[in-house]
């Protein structure tokens, strides 16, 4: 840095002039370092020198000009790029100092980032990328001149050979610079060798250092230094000599070559300065994968932003955008160069940010090509990579381009003030870094600071910075993003103290942060991979054949790799992990893209997306992922990933492949979305458009006015229809897009000129005028998280006008999601539920016309004939076969698998963003899907669980795959985690370069093979290694024993217990880990492969491909036909090993008799008889007892189809085996006819390639089918989940016509009128049917109580059997108990009854408006109902629950009135509950009526309106009026509002830290309420986890709970709060909700929470104790406790302002309240059975009861050892 000049600072008035380490020597009368003017301020003395400060800057100190003492310190520091250094810059005095200074230079920065000892210099980290060795040119020798000699310079490896020197041993040494005189040919003089030059890139400048020249008289040796100017005309250029100060020798060289490949990739938009964008997230690596564009089917661009394109074969190193041929025919040199790197451009225009490269290779003899890149923003779902514009130009040496990319949107500058700020779509988030960060500056001044977190040792109480121990800063930092690399967090400053500065820095290696601080101002630079945005990668490549790929399916969600150690690997493709998902919640490292969740729950960081995937040769794809947590081993460098996608038919699991001794991971996946797609273009009509398939509909727009504005020009635009204008201007009378600016009006396109189109950039929307002298082009682009359509402006060539419509019109439907979802311990795989071929096929019989239900799972709805009319993306849809009107019931929303929940035992999806609700305009329809785990193969089938109701349709599906996947097993040979190894217990021999491997499945060492001879003499291995080298060594690789797991779709092994691993630390045996996957087109002799070993711990990894372990197919074993609904599915012999033998036809060949055929309908036969593994057809051929022949001749493929003339019911199974023809492949057909019973198939012909079965059933009748029946007359609905109890009717005759009958129970003696004892249905002295044998069960969303066993009858006259009757119960809310009503039928043996009745209406005491879920459990109290009295009345009501019998009201009825005179009298009953949110007032209202049947006048309707008004408080209703037999009530609580009104305080708030951290010891106390009886207490801790509290257990003190619940007499504990905790504020108060790990037992999967209300109350005491209120039906637990301290508004405490601290007594650890409840032990005792049956059953609350509903009601022996609460424990609820 030392200058022959100087350097020139300006502070306030004053000039400066300075050097480095030597005197200024062009400031006349200044003989010193540093000069003000012509003063001298700082000289240079012997003490001077550059020293180290511990931060890793560097500094200097200069002397007074007397030589004392300090007149000026330079610090330099090394900046985080090379476009952030600065010049000189004076700061506050400091260190004793008159002046100092700070200079950001890249010579501070650490040498081998910036050095190189050639001629090429690269550093991503600095965005350096410069090569000079084309300076070579084949040993070329440059001249210059200077006044008196000539010089001579060679460049990179090329010498000057005259200057030459001998070196000692006589070689001659490589001269790079000399110097001679023209009139003296014997002067020469060397400048500088080959050896001892240096190449740098120093603050935008690149310099050449060319040292250890001839020693000059002055006794240094000289040396060249060359200043290395970009120029991109320049060609190589040529030096030109400049001058010499002291033996240096100064040259500058003009050249294309000394342009950096990577330019500065920020722009500051020049008409708004205050918008800063950066695209450096766009920047491809030179060794990556560039952008790449399709033009044509013949040419190709690559395409690098601010830098250039790399390593693209054949293309010019400069280029940043290529075009090149492809293809197998491909000429390499037809490539073009369109713009070089170096010549890199910003503009703006509009909301649009452009790139101009220029100086491409030559394109006419006028100009070169060039290519223009526009940018507009998007966010992440709407991003699009770079599309060529299509568009005609009139000039071909300019290439155009569209990008929508989050670089493009302004970078943020605020954030969420809670540690967080969103820049481009992504969060950034330093919440993680909660630990007080100390800096110290070399003069030991300390800074402490938490910017995300009060200090816990700060300098004053709630400082968040500190300098020492004065106070900087208390208030919350705001962050803002400086570029992709660096995040500002900028402390405000208490009066009259500096402002303070975090400058958190992106450093990927950083695994915990690394703090530098500045010596001279409080700035403070924090090194974390916190502050590093995610690279944007290409999700759409295309490879060099022009194959297209598209990944986006596979965008946006977690997947997961297994391995048999319990490791887990998450990774996504193309985006960040989802870090909300509780598997890799908490993963350190912020955007990484790959996590591994260790056996003991250790996250570990799996490296960062760094490239665009790498497609090659053989068509698999590569993720690569770099930069994770360092190594502990090998040589201890950054983990990373490799993701390898392999294209399949088939999807199978993500294997875990191997990894090696540096943490490097393999990761195998074979999936379809890996398979080249095929693009196409397509035009519209009738403002739709068709593309791949789906089709779009762009008609809702035609009514939407679009308008934007840009520089006083207001755009209005139609689409597909004139554009609506204000005052209807006359040049736009017939324009689809009008400009209008003051008074003046133009059209930019007619609406009769309109063409809609697609290609690969999305659709789009062209308007022309007449004579097509203006254009516009509208790109829609989508608009995925609302649903609202905006219009930008993107720009305006005087020709064409571009604009952006973001609408969610042209969003493409999810195909396909994630169908795995962890809960808990308990993992699930959907995937083999979902269709690819067919939809799963439901029917509700239904009056004009049966309703027909199309869905699929995981997966939108494949278009075949029957859902063809479905709305493109359903992944449910409704057909009316009456109207002819097909509707959609939802779609998949993401490709995540938040689309799975859990509700108590069972699995259930939800699709939503159906069409519009017909019963609520302002919802749209949803689906939900119950899916019950059942175990065994079995037919999937989904089944209508009621019609639409609240907007919303059920369904049941019930499957295997709904239970948890099997955790890994201890293993021995014969059955593994059903599947069976005896089949494979033979010798396997496996190949590598180097060995052998001999796996030993189950058999004994006597068996192997005679060249095995030493594992032989061992008892039993698993895998022996022989050494292919002379010797053949052999080694045990794996023992015996064997762990399994099965994945999905894989089968783990691993062989441990093998010989010492010689190589590796410590006493580690060998050992081989053996994946079996899933390949539906392996061979049934397929044999297991060698894929690496980890020569870390010698494990060997060997991989397996099998058809026998691909998921047991299944598909919809139901069709249509003529308007019927036939199912198959009971043909699928469940009591038969699931297959049928078909016979051979007489007609049949020959050589087919003798053999016999096994048939599966609609599966694969997942027998151990059935060998034919995956298959559903085969053929078995019996040699002799001991060589039987199996062979498959169909895998279950599609769904049955209709065919023929006339119309019959196929199953078609297709093999991919060939036929002896070798060209058609080897298939089975079943042909169903309609025949009486159920008879055997037959083989009717065969040709060797199509075997043709024929299968007559009564199944494919006109006919029903019914599912599994389930006894007892309380029954739970298996589609809501509800219990339903038909016990109120029990023991009351009921008549129906002619009939008599009852339910659940037989007639009495008096009723039965000559029919037998025991029966329940009569008529006429006929029994039909005996309460004996019942069932009850779900049939389409209805009740069936059936009844079986009644007097003998004959059906027809070839068959008999007994008299049946089937009452069907249909819920009607109006009905009350209703009356059974007979159905005649055209059976003569089976009765049909329909009854309407209130009585089997279930409802869940919630509404859910819009993802608002309003949960009246809330309201509803365990203890006692809510009490109102006004006017005379006193109103007793339960929102969710009948009222006790001992309030007198009747049942089911929930709200009940008592007049003045004591008469009491029901007004509205439990199942008549009807919510419905009203969004103009923002309340709730709930609906009630009673119906009284006899007597209509005493009809009662009730209407409780609850209102929200910002209140944190449960509330209490109040009595408003009563109009004619209507009451009406508000009810203020915090349950009416939406989740926009409550506010959610950050856990940062300092009223709540105050509150919940606390110093003080802990201490108890007891409240008494007056009047219980038996005590409850209530331990509560704010600050830590409860502990060391003597009679708690374990269930409280798990180091988690915060909350419990404890009753002394008889040991009972209960978590009722855990940890994590929400906390909601309003003016006046606080609310924390603490959720805990128990489970309620009355309201399903819900969880147990506490609610702690701090309100304010001036006379409160601030020692004042929290009071247990409430316990709800919701297991939701309340307290209040009233404090003086929140008397302060918290609208301010919330924006940061101080609160007042709270009392010692208020901070307690500990705080014991004692609640009493009032119930006798003979209350307990009588609802004992009931109890239990309430808490046992799938959801545990039975709101038709009127039982107590009190839980944990529990005495106990005194002196019991403390016991754990269960709901469904009868020693729990009675002793």
């Amino acid at each position: 840095m030392t200058n022959t000049t100087s350097y020139k600072v300006q502070k306030d008035s004053a000039n400066y002039t300075l050097n480095i380490c030597r005197n200024v020597t062009d400031v006349s009368g200044c003989d010193a370092a540093v000069c003000e003017g012509d003063k001298a301020v700082a000289i240079v003395t012997e003490e001077t020198v550059l020293e180290s400060a511990a931060n890793g800057d560097v500094f200097v100190k200069y002397a007074k000009p007397d030589g004392k003492d300090c007149g000026t310190k330079i610090t330099f520091k090394c900046p985080d790029s090379p476009y952030h250094a600065t010049g000189p810059v004076f700061v506050s005095p400091s260190d004793g100092c008159d002046h100092v200074i700070d200079w950001y230079t890249m010579d501070a920065c650490p040498s081998e980032d910036l050095f190189s000892s050639n001629c090429t210099l690269q550093n991503s980290k600095y965005l350096i990328d410069i090569d000079l060795t084309p300076l070579n040119n084949n040993g070329k020798v440059y001249l210059a001149s200077g006044a008196e000699f000539d010089y001579s310079i060679a460049m990179c490896g090329a010498s000057v050979q005259d200057c030459s020197l001998t070196n000692d041993d006589g070689t001659r040494g490589h001269t790079v610079a000399c110097q001679k005189k023209s009139l003296e040919s014997a002067f020469h003089k060397n400048l500088g060798m080959s050896k001892f030059t240096k190449l740098r890139f120093v603050d935008d400048a690149l310099v050449m250092t060319m040292s250890k020249g001839d020693v000059c008289s002055s006794g240094f040796q000289r040396r060249t230094i060359i200043h290395f100017h970009c120029n991109v005309t320049e060609g190589e250029g040529n030096p030109e000599y400049v001058g010499e100060t002291d033996c240096t020798y100064m040259f500058v060289w003009h050249t294309r070559y000394a342009c950096n490949r990577i330019q500065k990739c920020s722009f500051t938009n020049t008409t708004d300065p205050s918008k800063v964008y950066d695209f450096s997230s766009l920047t491809v690596a030179q060794d990556a994968t560039s952008w790449t564009v399709k033009l044509g089917e013949k040419k190709m661009a690559y395409i690098n932003i601010c830098a250039a394109v790399g390593h693209v074969a054949d293309c010019d190193p400069s280029a940043a955008v290529c075009v090149k041929e492809t293809g197998q025919s491909a000429n390499p040199s037809a490539v073009e160069n369109h713009g070089q790197a170096s010549t890199m451009k910003f503009s703006s225009e509009g909301n649009t940010i452009s790139i101009t490269y220029d100086h491409g290779s030559v394109c006419n003899t006028k100009e070169n090509h060039h290519s223009v890149i526009y940018f507009a923003c998007a966010s992440a779902d709407q991003s699009v990579g770079p599309q060529l514009r299509t568009e005609s130009s009139s000039n071909a040496c300019r290439h155009t381009y569209t990008w929508f990319t989050p670089a493009a949107c302004a970078q943020s500058t605020e954030g969420h003030g809670d540690c967080t700020i969103t820049d481009a779509g992504y969060t950034y988030d330093f919440n993680s870094l909660t630990a007080d960060l100390t800096a110290k500056t070399s003069d030991n001044t300390q800074y402490k600071f938490n910017p995300c977190s009060t200090l816990q040792d700060g300098c004053e109480t709630k400082s968040r910075f500190c300098e020492g121990n004065t106070l900087i800063s208390k208030e919350i930092p705001e962050l803002a993003v400086e570029n992709d690399h660096v995040v500002t967090a900028k402390f405000n400053p208490e009066s009259g103290n500096p402002s303070a500065t975090v400058r958190y820095i992106c450093d990927h290696t950083a695994e915990e942060p690394k703090v530098i601080t500045s010596d001279n101002s409080i700035t403070v630079e924090v090194n974390t991979t916190l502050a590093c945005a995610p690279k944007t990668v290409d999700c759409k490549p295309i490879d060099s054949l022009g194959n297209a790929y598209d990944f986006s399916g596979l965008k946006g969600t977690n997947w997961k790799a297994s391995s048999v150690d319990g490791m887990s690997y998450y990774f996504s493709i193309c985006s960040t992990l989802d870090k909300d998902l509780s598997d890799v919640k908490g993963c350190p490292g912020g955007a990484i893209s790959a996590c591994q969740r260790t056996s003991d729950g250790t996250l570990v960081n799996l490296g960062y997306a760094a490239s665009n995937p790498v497609i090659q040769s053989t068509g698999t794809v590569l993720f690569h992922y770099i930069n994770g947590k360092k190594c502990a081993h090998g040589n201890q460098t950054p983990r990373q990933t490799m993701i390898t996608l392999s294209c399949a038919q088939v999807e199978s699991q993500p294997q875990m492949i191997s990894e090696d001794l540096n943490c490097n991971y393999n990761i195998l996946w074979h999936t379809p979305k890996a398979c080249p797609v095929q693009s196409s273009s397509a035009t519209g009509e009738d403002c739709s458009i068709v593309k791949n398939e789906i089709k779009y509909d762009l008609t809702p727009l035609k009514s939407k006015p679009l308008q934007t504005v840009f520089k006083g020009t207001t755009y209005n635009v139609g689409i597909c229809s004139v554009a609506k204008v204000q005052g209807n201007p006359p040049n736009c009378a017939n324009s689809a897009v009008c400009a209008s600016s003051g008074s003046t009006s133009n059209s930019f396109g007619e609406l009769k000129k309109e063409s809609l189109y697609s290609e690969e950039g999305g659709i789009k929307l062209k308007y022309e005028t007449d004579g097509n002298s203006k254009t516009s082009i509208i790109t829609f682009t989508c608009n995925a998280e609302n649903d609202q359509t905006e219009l930008r402006f993107l720009s305006n060539d005087g020709v064409i006008v571009r604009f952006q419509v973001s609408t969610p019109y042209v969003c493409p439907p999810v195909e396909s999601a994630n169908c795995r979802r962890t809960f808990g311990d308990d993992t699930f795989d959907l995937s083999s539920l979902t269709l690819h071929g067919a939809n799963y096929i439901s029917r509700l019989r239904s009056t004009p016309g049966d309703i027909y239900y199309y869905t699929n799972i995981c997966h939108r709805l494949i278009a075949t004939t029957e859902a063809a009319g479905c709305p493109a993306g359903s992944a449910a849809c409704m057909y009316n076969s009456s109207s002819k009107q097909y509707t959609s019931l939802g779609k998949l929303t993401s490709n995540k698998p938040d689309f799975i929940h859990k509700m108590g035992s069972f699995l259930y999806l939800q699709y939503d963003n159906g069409d519009k609700c017909p019963t609520n305009n302002s919802a749209l329809l949803q689906t939900l899907i119950l899916l019950r785990c059942v175990e065994g193969p079995r037919t999937s089938r989904i089944e209508v669980g009621t019609a639409i109701k609240d907007c919303r349709q059920d369904f049941i599906l019930e499957s295997p795959a709904a239970c948890p996947v099997k955790s890994p097993v201890n293993a021995k040979c014969g059955e593994i985690a059903g599947f069976d190894t005896n089949a494979l217990k033979k010798q396997y021999r496996i190949s590598s370069e180097e060995h052998d491997y001999i796996l030993n499945f189950c058999q004994n060492s006597g068996s192997l093979d005679s060249d095995v001879k030493k594992c032989n003499n061992q008892a039993m291995f698993g895998v022996c290694q022989i050494s292919k080298s002379s010797g053949h060594e052999e080694v045990i690789a794996g023992g015996p024993q064997l762990t399994a797991m099965k994945e999905t779709s894989q089968l783990i092994f691993n062989f441990t217990g093998g010989a010492t691993c010689a190589h590796a630390t410590g006493n580690v045996e060998r050992n081989v880990v053996l994946t079996m996957f899933c390949n539906e087109y392996a061979q049934s002799d397929s044999q297991p492969q060698f894929v690496s070993e980890d020569p870390r711990d010698c494990t060997y990894y060997i991989s397996w491909p099998r058809r026998d372990l691909c998921p047991h197919r299944s598909m919809p074993c139901r069709v249509t036909m003529n308007g019927e609904l036939f199912d198959l599915s009971s043909l699928n012999r469940a009591d038969k090993d699931y297959f049928t033998y078909a016979t051979v036809s007489s007609s049949v060949d020959e050589k087919y008799q003798g053999k016999y055929y096994q048939l599966s309908v609609c599966s694969a036969a997942p027998s151990k008889n059935f060998k034919c593994a995956g298959a559903a057809v085969c053929e078995v051929t019996e040699k002799d007892s001991e060589h039987v022949i199996h062979k498959s001749l169909g895998y279950p493929d599609d769904s049955p189809i209709v065919t023929g003339d006339p119309q019959h019911i196929e199953i078609i199974y297709p093999t991919q085996t060939y036929c002896d023809d070798k060209k058609s492949k080897i298939r089975s057909v079943i042909k169903f006819t309609c025949g009486s019973g159920m008879n055997d198939p037959e083989l009717v012909s065969s040709d060797g390639c199509t075997y043709e079965f024929k299968w007559e059933t009564s199944l494919v009748c006109p006919s029903t089918s019914k599912p599994t029946p389930t006894s007892g007359c309380v029954f739970t609905k298996p589609s809501i989940n509800k219990i339903v109890d038909l016990s109120i009717f029990t023991n009351k005759l009921y008549k129906a016509g002619d009939y008599s009958l009852k339910v659940c129970s037989s007639l009495s003696e008096s009723e039965l009128s000559g029919c037998p004892a025991g029966t329940a249905v009569c008529k006429g002295a006929v029994s039909f049917g005996s309460a004996a044998e019942y069932k009850i069960y779900e049939e389409f969303g209805n009740i069936r109580l059936e009844y079986d066993n009644g007097e003998s009858c004959r059906e027809d006259d070839n068959s008999s059997g007994n008299r049946k009757s089937i009452i069907e119960f249909r819920c009607n809310k109006t009905a009350g108990e209703g009356q059974p009503i007979y159905l005649p039928t055209s059976t003569r043996c089976v009765n049909s009854f329909s009854w309407e009745t209130s009585y089997v209406c279930v409802e869940d005491c919630e509404l859910n408006y819009k993802g608002n879920v309003f949960n009246f459990q809330h309201l509803s109290s365990v203890y006692k109902p809510v009490t109102v009295t006004a006017d005379g009345y006193e109103f007793t009501m339960d929102l969710c629950k009948s009222l006790k019998a001992e309030h007198k009201c009747g049942n089911y009825t929930n709200i009940c009135a008592k007049s003045s005179d004591g008469t009491i009298y029901p007004i509205a009953l439990t199942n008549t509950f009807e919510p419905q949110y009203q969004p103009e007032n923002k309340t709730v209202l709930l609906k009630y009526s009673y119906s009284d049947e006899k007597s209509p006048a005493n009809n009662k309707q009730v209407n409780i309106r609850l209102v929200c008004n910002g209140t944190l408080d449960t509330g209490s209703p109040t009595f408003v009026s009563k109009t004619g037999s209507t009451y009406n009530f508000k009810w203020v609580t915090y349950v009416a509002c939406l989740d926009e009104d409550l506010h959610e305080v950050p856990l940062g708030f300092n009223l709540f830290k105050t509150l919940l951290q606390s110093t003080n010891p802990p201490f108890s106390r007891s409240v008494v309420i007056t009047g219980d009886q038996t005590e409850y207490k209530y331990y509560i801790s704010l600050g830590a986890p409860l502990h060391d509290i003597p009679e708690l257990s374990q269930e409280c003190l798990d180091g988690n709970t915060t909350v419990c619940q404890y009753k002394h007499e008889n040991t009972f504990e209960r978590s009722i709060g855990a940890q994590a905790a929400k906390y909601y504020a309003n003016e006046k108060q606080l609310q924390m909700i603490i959720s805990s790990k128990s489970k309620c037992g009355r309201v399903g999967s819900d969880t147990v929470t506490s609610l702690i209300n701090f309100k304010c109350d001036s006379s409160a005491s601030e020692d004042s104790l929290p009071v247990n209120t409430n316990e709800m039906a919701s297991c939701r637990y309340l307290f209040e406790w009233n404090l003086p301290q929140l008397c302060e508004p918290l609208s301010s405490a919330a924006g940061g302002t101080q609160s007042k601290r709270l009392s010692p007594g208020v901070t307690a650890v500990i705080v014991i309240i004692v609640l009493a409840s009032v119930i006798s032990l003979a209350t307990v005792i009588v609802c004992r059975l009931k109890r239990r049956r309430r808490y046992n059953g799938p959801v545990g609350y039975d709101p038709l009861s009127t039982d107590d509903d009190t839980t944990g009601l529990i005495t106990a022996v005194k002196g019991r050892a403390p016991r754990l609460y269960h709901d469904d424990d009868d020693d729990d609820l009675l002793i």
